[in-house]
Formats: structure tokens, sequence, C-alpha cells
């Protein structure tokens, strides 16, 4: 708990029952309207609307922004939802993927509106419009830069979290941000350069640790377009998903479709080359160069660059790579995304933003020349953008926040290795070191799962987490093992509908595969089956354990 709630806990204020008690018998002395939130608001503030509104539930809708300076000014959107009746004490922080450029009403990850929860919803478009796959604003625009990188989603915090105190008349409140991709980017910017912003940070897949990841994204859509017949279709990806499934599920002891960490599968796909004519159950020589090239991630002068493609659930690698084969337009926009690969729109934009817009990416990088490879990072140096994140949770860490962590261990995009690294490297940074560490920390690996969801695992395994991130800074309850499900009929959404059980503002496709339990465990605990013999074992939570990790012998078929 943060130092905010412990001026009212010595009040004697009970956090979770009397304010919202309060909060239900005075909703109707509240004034939602402009003049009335505009004197709640910070003296960079601007309400431009305040709109009762009766959909997803009856709430407060507020429109405004806050203007930045030095560089500035700039107009950073924001919108703020406080829900009428059942405030629980809780503000929640919507992080965006990608780069943002608009201003949200539900949360990315989790799906759904918070408000059913009876969060105050907070989100904003970090200081720019624009297309959420078009980074050229980095360039153009220095005010919005800094902006988009961290100041804008600090500003909001900081205005949409006090007019949502002074609007219940709360003395504090839990504060929790949620995000993935691009929204695990913001929540790595909060915890490391405003630490005190946010009590509980839930940090999915962000961005990968650096600008790197635009390399692999290039790398990748560079051996695609190689050579005639370098390209691979959707369908060859899911025959080599079928059979690198088939040779390595059991390596965690569960025969379950599933590969539980595909570091310890070392399938070679040279063993799939077409004997004589190409055809669908075959690799042809080009493809195969393709997908090794892939996997091994991009190479540089002095070796890789960063990591590859993980070999799982590879039937998701054309949400990266793309549905149809090359010539592809680089035009950054959400349309184009049905025609070009995303990684190579996304790579090419802020290669544009490092080496100028008239930069072709796919055809002047050049891996193999160490002056380009200097050249990439000092331009991230410079636009303080696609650094490797230092890792320095100290502040975080003497603020009293709660973190944690998660990566789907078959994410094309951003590497759960990576983020483990991240992990690591933060406990050797902390003056107590790993014990320090894991007194705010905890990190979890998602089997099956692709970027931010999809895949074959959990669908609901950010809706969980985020359960145990509260019992964690409202109760002081560490999280262990969390119990994660796929399937309609398990799935437990935090912010969907009540009556409908729907989730809005959906971006991630849900994974795929009969309804199941999944068995996540805290870093570097892995799960294990305790091979029950009943039928359906496998997919039940109660048969799996959370073991420390044993070293296994990797399968080579």
């Amino acid at each position: 708990m943060r130092k905010d709630l412990f001026v009212m806990l010595a009040a004697g204020a009970v956090v979770s029952t009397t304010s919202t008690a309060w909060a239900e018998e005075a909703a109707d002395t509240r004034k939602c309207e402009v003049s009335s939130i505009q004197a709640m608001a910070p003296d960079d503030t601007t309400i431009v609307s305040a709109t009762p509104t009766a959909a997803p539930v009856p709430h407060c809708r507020i429109e405004g922004f806050v203007t930045t300076t030095n560089p500035g000014p700039n107009k950073v959107n924001f919108r703020l939802q406080l829900p009428d009746t059942g405030w629980k004490n809780r503000y929640y922080f919507i992080g965006m993927g990608a780069a943002a450029g608009y201003v949200p009403s539900d949360s990315q990850i989790p799906p759904g509106n918070p408000l059913y929860k009876g969060y105050a919803v907070a989100g904003t478009d970090t200081g720019h419009q624009a297309h959420m796959v078009d980074w050229s604003f980095l360039r153009k625009n220095e005010a919005q830069a800094v902006d988009h990188v961290h100041r804008g989603a600090h500003v909001v915090a900081v205005a949409t979290q006090k007019i949502t105190r002074d609007y219940y008349d709360a003395a504090g409140m839990y504060r929790y941000h949620s995000g993935c991709s691009g929204g695990g980017r913001m929540g790595v910017m909060a915890i490391e350069r405003h630490p005190e912003d946010f009590d509980g940070v839930l940090l999915g897949a962000p961005g990968g640790r650096s600008s790197a990841t635009m390399l692999k994204f290039i790398a990748a859509a560079r051996e695609m377009s190689r050579e005639p017949g370098a390209w691979v279709s959707p369908a060859k990806f899911a025959m080599v998903d079928k059979k690198v499934t088939a040779a390595c599920d059991g390596l965690d002891g569960a025969k379950d479709d599933i590969i539980a960490d595909p570091r310890e599968c070392k399938f070679d796909v040279a063993k799939l080359a077409c004997s004589g004519a190409d055809g669908p159950e075959c690799l042809t020589q080009p493809e195969i160069r393709t997908i090794k090239a892939i996997l091994a991630g991009p190479q540089g002068p002095n070796g890789k660059l960063t990591e590859g493609f993980p070999i799982s659930n590879m039937s998701t690698w054309p949400s990266f790579l793309g549905q149809t084969p090359p010539p592809w337009s680089p035009e950054p926009t959400i349309e184009n995304l049905r025609k070009s690969p995303s990684g190579y729109v996304i790579g090419d934009s802020l290669a544009r933003v490092y080496f100028g817009p008239d930069y072709d990416a796919l055809k002047q990088f050049d891996f193999k020349d160490p002056k380009q490879i200097n050249a990439w990072w000092e331009a991230a140096k410079r636009f303080d953008y696609g650094q490797p994140y230092p890792a320095e949770l100290g502040g975080f860490s003497k603020a009293g926040g709660k973190l944690l962590l998660w990566n789907g261990v078959s994410d094309s995009c951003c590497s759960d290795i990576e983020l483990e690294q991240y992990y690591n490297d933060a406990g050797k940074k902390l003056p107590g070191g790993k014990a320090e560490l894991e007194e705010f920390v905890r990190f979890y690996r998602v089997p099956g799962m692709a970027h931010c969801g999809g895949g074959t695992g959990p669908q609901d395994a950010p809706d969980q987490m985020l359960d145990a991130l509260v019992a964690w800074v409202e109760q002081g309850k560490v999280p262990q093992s969390i119990v994660t499900h796929r399937g309609a009929e398990r799935v437990q959404m935090q912010f969907a509908d009540p009556q409908t059980k729907v989730v809005s503002g959906v971006m991630v496709p849900p994974p795929a595969g009969a309804a199941r339990d999944f068995l996540l465990c805290p870093h570097p605990q892995v799960a294990r089956f305790n091979q029950s013999t009943e039928k359906g074992a496998v997919d039940n939570a109660a048969n799996w354990s959370c073991v420390s990790p044993a070293k296994k012998t990797a399968s080579h078929n």
C-alpha cells in the first residue's frame, strides 16, 4: 500500500467498505459538468467535456487534455470514466499498444471495460493522433516524441488521479496500470521513470528489451523476400507447426499439444524437405533457408542482434510476416496491414524515423555493416526511443509498488527470454539483490501464448494475473501459482459485460483449442504434470504442480 493510503488508514477510514458506501450515498451530490471537473484539475489540464453516460454502466465521461511544455506546447488528450456508484477505490490506467495515437475507452489487455468492476478508468493517446503503426511523429515533433516516450502518460496519470480523488473526496486510492506490447513499454517507462505513479503494474511483453525487435522484423521480411520461392505461406507455417508440436509436445511431461518451453525443442525443419516437387506437406530449400534464418534471429557483424522467432506455435508467425507474398507497401496504416506484413510495416516506419522519410529498410539496411548497426543504436539514443531498458527498479521498490511481468513463450514479437533477462538484470541492480526483487516483482511465462494472446495458450491469463496483483497490493497476498483457462465455458474475463459475458475493445484473437486449465508458475519455477492417467487429466490444473526446473535433454527430432 502506498503513502497516500496511509493518510486515509491513519484517519480510521476503511478503504474497501466505508469509502465505497459513501460514494454510493453521495453520487447525486457530485456534478458531472465541465466547471466542476475543471475546478478539480491541475493547472496544466483543460477539461473539454463532462457527460453523464449510461453505458457500459452509469458514469461520468470526462474528455480533456494536458498541455506539456519544454519541449512544447503539446496536447496530451485523455479520457477519464468515473462510475456513479460502486467505486472500489481503484484507478486503472490503460496501456496502449504499438504507437498509441488515439484515446481509449476500453482496456486492451485484459480486454473490456474496468468500469464493470468498479474502477475509475483513464487512458490517453500519449500526445498525438495517428495510425497506431505510424512512428513518424517521433521525427516530426519533439514534444510529441517526448510525450509518447514517457511524459504524456505521466502527466495524464497525475491529472486524472487528482480528479478522481477529488471527485470522490477520497484521501487515497489503489492505482493500477496494465498493458502489453506498446502498453507494456508504457509500463516499463512508468516503473523506471515515474515510480510514484502506480501501486501495481501488470506488464506484458514490453516491445522486447529494445528496438532490436524492429531489426528482427526487418530481417525476417528480408528473408521472406530474399529470392524467388523464399516466401512461406500461412499454410506451410501451419504444416510445420503440426510437425514441430508432434515432435516436442511431451518435453514437459504432458502430451497436450503444447510446447511449454520452445528452447527445449530442437526440431530441424530440414527434415521436412521435399524429395521431389513442392507440395503442401514438405518444404522447398528456399523455404527451409527462410525458416531457419527467422528462427536464428537477425545476425550482425558480431553475431545475433536479438532473439529470433520461437519455434513453437509457428502458425502465429503470419501475424507479423503477412498473409500475402511480396512486393509489399510500407505505408503505416491499419488498412495496409491487411496486405503487408505488420512486422515489416512497423520496422520500416521506425527506420524512417531514424534515417529519414525516404529510407527503405528492406533495401538499404545492411546487417553486416557495423557502421549501420552503430547508426541504428545512435539514432535510438538520439530519439530516446528503442534503447535497451536499463532495468532500474530501485525507485519503484522504494515507493512500495508491486509488479507482475508476463510473456507468452510463443511470442514472435517480444521474447520471453528478453523479459527474463530484464528480470534478472533488475535483481542485480537492486541493493538487496534477488531477495529485494522478489519482495515486489514476479515473472510468469505463459505456455502456448503468442503476442499478448492468441496461439494455443490460456485466454484469461492477464485477467487472472490482475486479480493476483490486486490481492498483492491490497491484501499483501504474495502471488504464487495462478490458474488460467482456455475455452468459453472456463475463461473468466475480468472486464466482460456481466450479462452477455462479452468483452469490448478486443484486438487480440482468442486462442485455439478445446477448453482446459493452465497452471502458471512464478519464475524460475515451472509447471509439471503429475502423470495421472485419468481421462482429461492434463486439462485440469489440479493435476499440475509448480516445481523447480530440472535439467532436461532437449529433443533433437
